[in-house]
């Protein structure tokens, strides 16, 4: 049986990786906006509304573990949800420029 600790610490390594994947869509979503009529942005903004309350409740859990509460906010900004979201931008727009500069392959066959 886990502890009450352990328990918050899964809770928080759940949270985290729901956080990770939703800056992985924002970021995605950034780079490739869609077409125009597309519903992306919209799920941008939900998303957006769901990852700050995802941040909310990471606060109170790491609250529940007793972190102080005046280095709770950097520890999520500057630890994790800044860099997530700057690292996931730059891959996007790397794998973005990859794709504009890549030009069509024609597969040759060798017949010998």
């Amino acid at each position: 049986m886990l502890t009450q600790a352990q328990n918050q610490i899964i809770y928080l390594m759940f949270l985290n990786g729901i956080l990770f994947l939703g800056l992985n869509f924002i970021a995605y979503s950034f780079v490739f906006p869609g077409p125009k009529g597309s519903k992306r942005i919209g799920y941008l903004f939900i998303t957006c509304g769901l990852l700050a309350y995802l941040v909310q409740l990471m606060y109170q859990g790491l609250l529940a573990l007793d972190y102080p509460p005046d280095k709770i906010t950097g520890l999520l900004l500057s630890g994790f949800v800044v860099p997530v979201f700057f690292i996931s931008l730059a891959y996007y727009r790397v794998k973005r420029n990859r794709m504009e500069k890549e030009p069509p392959t024609v597969l040759k066959e060798n017949h010998d």
